[in-house]
């Protein structure tokens, strides 16, 4: 049998030489549920590129988008349980999807975690014509206001959404979700005041806070965020059942080797701990991420615990 290359053997996980040969004779495909030319999608081929050096193989991405990341996601959950393909999945693609959509084609269980490869925090964005400088003065306007104050979401079952439903339960306040297709329109609604508050991630609106047309008051990291050390976190206000956000991970089918699982787990902490790669997600708020596949699954727990109260409280399912 040939000889591993020595850059292949140096990588993570390489217990068992005859199938991590086979492996690396073989093409490997990251299948990602967005359009191209995204941040995930960007941040995925600069992991995919390290990963594959790492690993002396070569790594494809392949972007299926559509059906709120289940067509994508389906489609790895059924794939062959060889290490070949990989999902590139998500928060709403998991967690939230197994949570409000009874009929949905897949379960957490279908995967096999493999890598967390990076979170991003949400934040509380207001206008900058309401008399708030601080979360507490926030809570303070919100509370006087003669009518529910209104936050852009990217639709029902969103991230956005429901973290506002947190923040409204967490605060005593009242919230009126507004959905809107992309932050595009959203941001442009909340300059003009037609809504009150942006709960997205904070690099949709970084411009214009720099500029002064809107307001950062929070951010939803336990710690704060190296890019913007001067905004607090929800944490440091008193709430801290409002530390949470939105994360991308590597997954692979259930019942894939657990061998395979590690070389391609170690090939990932590698490229999350390269310098290139941590400047370019810190850049946009974003924290890399190098740990055991167990990290991932705890992350998935936790969010099944912390949204799931919410979407069961309110009731929220989705078709």
């Amino acid at each position: 049998m040939p000889m591993l290359s020595r850059r292949a053997l140096l990588a993570a996980g390489l217990a068992v030489p005859g199938i991590a040969h086979a492996q690396s004779a073989r093409t490997i495909r990251f299948v990602v549920p967005f359009a191209a030319g995204g941040l995930t999608d960007i941040v995925t081929r600069m992991v995919a590129q390290h990963m594959a050096q790492t690993l002396d193989q070569t790594i494809v991405v392949e972007n299926r988008p559509g059906g709120n990341a289940i067509i994508a996601t389906e489609a790895v959950a059924r794939a062959p349980k060889d290490g070949l393909t990989v999902l590139v999945g998500g928060t709403a693609g998991l967690p939230l999807n197994v949570l409000m959509r009874p009929t949905l084609p897949y379960t957490l269980e279908d995967f096999a975690p493999v890598a967390l490869l990076f979170d991003g925090p949400l934040s509380l964005t207001i206008n900058a014509n309401l008399p708030a400088r601080t979360i507490a003065e926030f809570v303070t306007f919100a509370k006087a206001s003669r009518n529910p104050l209104r936050y852009a979401t990217n639709g029902p079952g969103s991230v956005g959404h429901l973290f506002g439903i947190l923040m409204a339960n967490a605060m005593g306040i009242e919230l009126t979700d507004v959905a809107y297709r992309g932050n595009g329109p959203s941001t442009i609604d909340l300059l003009a005041g037609i809504i009150e508050i942006s709960v997205e991630a904070p690099t949709t609106t970084i411009e214009h806070v720099r500029a002064g047309r809107l307001r950062l008051l929070g951010l939803s990291f336990p710690e704060r965020a190296p890019l913007l050390p001067e905004i607090p976190t929800f944490k440091e206000a008193g709430y801290p059942q409002l530390v949470t956000g939105f994360w991308t991970a590597l997954l692979c089918p259930a019942g894939t080797p657990a061998d395979v699982v590690a070389r391609l787990n170690g090939a990932a902490n590698r490229a999350m701990e390269s310098e290139t790669i941590r400047q370019r997600l810190a850049s946009e708020a974003l924290r890399a991420i190098s740990g055991p596949p167990a990290l991932l699954q705890q992350q998935m727990a936790q969010d099944m615990a912390q949204w799931g109260r919410i979407i069961r409280e309110k009731n929220i399912t989705l078709e």
